[in-house]
């Protein structure tokens, strides 16, 4: 067996939300098909509910207090990888692999290449207004990747192909998806009912069934050119939804995501769940170790590959951790999650988002009702999965959360974490108070 050939999906904005994630309203057949063939891991989140700090992590193996993607890379907040960080296709790249980028990732500006030697749509589709990115259809690049598939099939090198959609970030109809509630609307407990909330929903999830044929365009190309076997493919999401207590926030309806990954001839296959807590930070190495390539010194997240060679191997971690930095209207934030209790830190005031009465006043889900947010939260994950009823200055819970406060402390310190010296010295005030300091 030749080096395996690495393709890694993602989507914006989407959290779990497909079919085989038990969420009945969702026509994902394509992708519910490839879980049924592969692996689905239940409990897999992100370190952050924002884009390009998830991003940043997913695709170095590293947190984004130590990669230096702390927030989004756009104007005006202008982060950046620090010098000398390594992206999955810089590492790739370094040992053989064709690296090949089809349509946008967040985790650098539109003009830095990463270590991608071919970008075929970088001059296709439109200009997003915010991020400056050109954005494609998840069907245009499809088709894109097909293409590439079929000139691939005959050769032997290696190579790495990623993959970004962006059809499910709001406002959902960036290529003309139609909304979906043809199996009715989700409803969580944290949102209402109401003809808003309706109309928001089945546009997401039209969009996400838009993604999905698109994804099943891709699998079956794949299969079809017989490349399948050697292919390790990989589909997540950054973030979860733009919904109440989900996206900017650190409750799991934020971090959680979806994680599928197959490939046949390394024996990730056959329909098999993993219930492991894993972080997106260790999704790098993972890839690397399956490859038998060698994991950087500096990377910070775990490989899990252990788990397709022995399923009763140890998990290869039992906590996760989340970061929330304070852009736009959101906390500084911070949190560790075990698999019983989630634990977060703000350091920053702000208000937070609590169950609507009515639907969402606006397209952005997170201007519905406020209230004051507290320096410290506690829930206990399987009595409250929706994280409403803080323990975090329960008597009967101290020891708990004093425990968990140890393990985040240690955390932020591993990672020599910014927010222990004082507030977050951002891009933009080191811009402005350099600007000052001329005059």
């Amino acid at each position: 067996m030749g080096q395996p050939n690495i393709i890694f999906i993602t989507s914006h904005d989407m959290g779990d939300w497909l079919g085989c994630y038990q969420h009945p309203t969702l026509n994902t057949p394509h992708l519910d098909a490839f879980a049924n063939d592969g692996y689905l891991f239940s409990n897999a989140y992100c370190t952050s509910p924002v884009c390009t700090p998830s991003r940043g992590a997913m695709m170095t193996g590293r947190y984004p207090q130590s990669n230096g993607l702390m927030s989004l890379i756009q104007e005006p907040y202008s982060w950046r990888l620090n010098s000398g960080e390594k992206h999955l296709s810089h590492l790739l790249h370094s040992h053989g692999y064709r690296t090949v980028l089809f349509n946008h990732q967040h985790e650098a500006p539109p003009d830095d290449n990463l270590g991608f030697q071919e970008q075929p749509l970088k001059e296709s589709g439109w200009f997003h207004l915010i991020t400056g990115e050109r954005i494609v259809s998840a069907v245009e690049t499809a088709e894109a990747v097909t293409e590439f598939l079929e000139e691939c099939k005959d050769t032997d090198s290696p190579f790495y192909a990623q993959i970004g959609m962006f059809e499910t970030h709001t406002p959902f109809d960036w290529s003309g998806a139609e909304p979906d509630d043809s199996n009715g609307v989700e409803i969580k407990s944290h949102s209402a009912h109401g003809t808003i909330t309706n109309k928001y929903i089945s546009g997401l999830q039209g969009a996400i069934s838009y993604l999905d044929k698109a994804v099943g365009q891709i699998l079956k190309k794949l299969a079809s050119t017989g490349l399948d076997k050697n292919t390790i493919v990989v589909f997540t999401s950054d973030h979860g939804v733009e919904l109440p207590r989900c996206k900017w926030q650190l409750y799991d309806g934020g971090l959680k995501t979806a994680l599928l990954m197959r490939w046949p001839e390394g024996g990730v296959s056959g329909g098999t769940v993993c219930n492991w807590q894993t972080s997106n930070i260790d999704i790098l190495p993972t890839l690397l170790d399956l490859a038998n390539l060698p994991i950087p010194e500096n990377v910070q997240g775990k490989s899990f590959a252990s788990f397709f060679r022995d399923e009763k191997a140890l998990p290869a971690r039992e906590i996760t951790f989340g970061m929330m930095h304070a852009a736009q209207r959101w906390t500084e934030s911070r949190s560790v999650r075990s698999d019983k209790f989630k634990l977060i830190r703000n350091f920053t005031p702000s208000r937070m988002p609590i169950a609507p009465k009515e639907g969402f006043k606006s397209h952005i889900p997170g201007t519905g009702p406020l209230q004051e947010r507290p320096v410290v939260e506690m829930y206990d994950l399987a009595a409250d999965p929706q994280e409403l009823n803080n323990l975090g200055i329960d008597p009967c819970y101290r020891a708990v959360r004093e425990n968990l406060d140890d393990l985040l402390l240690k955390w932020l310190e591993d990672v020599d974490d910014p927010i222990l010296r004082g507030p977050v010295i951002t891009p933009y005030h080191q811009m402005a108070t350099a600007d000052l300091k001329r005059q």
